[in-house]
């Protein structure tokens, strides 16, 4: 049986009610078959790489460049302009092999028959404390008589006020070959410590060992300025094994 089958006519209030009722249903039907459904978010599974910690590594120090200590002692200052050691006359120099000679350099060396005179260095320091620099000049000697002596070092230290030179200490070693040759060099403020290999008690004299450039013990000798030059204040004789000093090469260091 069909609803509203048994019921009487409809009057026109509820057809009204019926029609609009079915329209209403009818539009929303519609809308929401038209209706674009709302998006889903999906989300994307989560993936969980394992990583490793990679190592450190280690720390590697840079590679110092060498500064050469002395580099500072070379500069030439204003009191020591337009001295030209390289061409330079050293007075007299005394052999106790052959007769005195004039030491005078061209462009750093000077052969005669004592042998070679070559400019090693030139250093520039306050040695007397009246707050002007002087001038450490180093020369190697090298003697070749049939065979070289490995050389001997001369050192002349010169002071210069009102534009003259005056030479406040002289010391030439022994050479290596034959003992007394230099170990190291200590400058100071008026003061300046030798080593020599051998025991060696005056210049230029020699201490042989057994056999050529073998030589054993050392010599430690204190200069000091006196208020007109260095002279030597002490002298000391240190027992030390034998050594091979073939092609040594000295400490030098200024402070």
């Amino acid at each position: 049986m069909f609803p509203f089958t048994e019921t009487g006519p409809f009057d026109r209030t509820e057809k009204k009610a019926l029609i609009v009722a079915a329209l209403f249903c009818a539009v929303f039907i519609v809308l929401l078959g038209v209706s674009v459904p709302a998006k889903r978010v999906h989300k994307r599974p989560l993936t969980l790489v394992r990583t490793t910690t990679p190592l450190a590594t280690p720390f590697e120090p840079p590679v110092p460049s060498y500064v050469d200590p002395l580099e500072s002692f070379r500069i030439v200052p204003a009191n020591f302009i337009g001295v030209d050691f390289p061409n330079f006359s050293y007075g007299v120099y005394d052999s106790p092999e052959l007769k005195p000679l004039t030491l005078a350099l061209t462009d750093g060396k000077m052969w005669d028959d004592s042998g070679w005179f070559n400019l090693q260095d030139v250093y520039y320091k306050d040695l007397t404390g009246d707050g002007s620099p002087e001038a450490i000049v180093r020369l190697l000697h090298l003697r070749c008589h049939g065979s070289c002596d490995g050389g001997s070092d001369l050192f002349y230290v010169y002071s210069r006020r009102n534009g003259k030179l005056k030479n406040i200490w002289r010391y030439e070693t022994g050479s290596y070959a034959y003992g007394c040759g230099l170990k190291s060099l200590i400058v100071g403020d008026k003061v300046i410590i030798m080593d020599l290999f051998g025991r060696c008690s005056t210049q230029a004299m020699v201490s042989p060992g057994p056999a050529k450039y073998l030589v054993e013990d050392l010599t430690s000798t204190i200069f000091e300025f006196d208020g007109r030059q260095f002279t030597t204040k002490s002298t000391k004789y240190i027992t030390d094994g034998m050594r091979n000093v073939k092609n040594w090469e000295p400490q030098i260091w200024i402070y």
